[in-house]
């Protein structure tokens, strides 16, 4: 009888104390905080990270950062190279063109350019056939051996009074100038004011060349 008190004794208190035992309660883990990052893959993270950002603000990117990521950088850097190389030849190739322009905008400069290939022919120290040929050039229709001709006696071509444009429209323009013309005749010089009219009219290339010319006054 005592030895069957004892037992059920035992097996009250080990069902009590069951019954009061209480369930622990989970711990919730934050998405974040399940895993621990490699940190090797939180480092390629960081650096990638900061390339874009350095790309985003137009810096450039150094040959270590794409080289970790695998990206060849020989192709952006001949380009950029190549860039830089055409900036300065780009820049004296519009400043020529700005130069050309501005001289084919007045006329004046083609007759200017013209007398003064004629001076030079007809000065002592002057080639003639060269010059002729220029000054031939600057003509619409030109005729190389009537100028021959026409300026082989002549010592000396003074400009009087500079070029002025009577009218300018479009391709076509009207410039008078006055000048002092010195032949040798008979062994003399001979002298001959006189100012002339020349019409010119642009090309296709926006130069102006000679069409005509007339004596309007001596």
């Amino acid at each position: 009888m005592t030895k069957f008190l004892f037992l059920f004794s035992i097996l009250t208190a080990l069902l009590i104390s069951s019954c009061g035992k209480k369930e622990e309660p989970q711990v919730y883990v934050p998405p974040g905080q399940e895993t621990k990052k490699d940190p090797e893959q939180e480092r390629l993270e960081r650096e990638e990270f900061e390339r874009l950002k350095r790309l985003e603000t137009g810096d450039t990117v150094s040959q270590k950062d794409t080289a970790s990521f695998g990206i060849d950088t020989t192709t952006a850097r001949d380009t950029s190279l190549a860039s830089s190389e055409k900036k300065p030849e780009k820049k004296n190739l519009v400043q020529k063109e700005k130069e050309l322009n501005k001289r084919l905008d007045n006329p004046k400069v083609a007759i200017n350019d013209y007398l003064e290939f004629l001076q030079r022919g007809t000065s002592d120290n002057g080639s003639f056939e060269q010059n002729m040929k220029k000054a031939n050039d600057q003509w619409e229709k030109g005729n190389i051996e009537r100028f021959k001709r026409n300026y082989k006696d002549t010592k000396k071509i003074i400009v009087v009074e500079e070029p002025k444009v009577i009218s300018q429209k479009d391709n076509s323009a009207v410039v008078d100038v006055k000048i002092k013309k010195v032949d040798v005749k008979e062994g003399k010089d001979v002298e001959t004011t006189m100012t002339v009219r020349y019409i010119l009219a642009a090309d296709s290339k926006g130069k102006w060349k000679i069409k005509e010319n007339k004596v309007t006054s001596k």
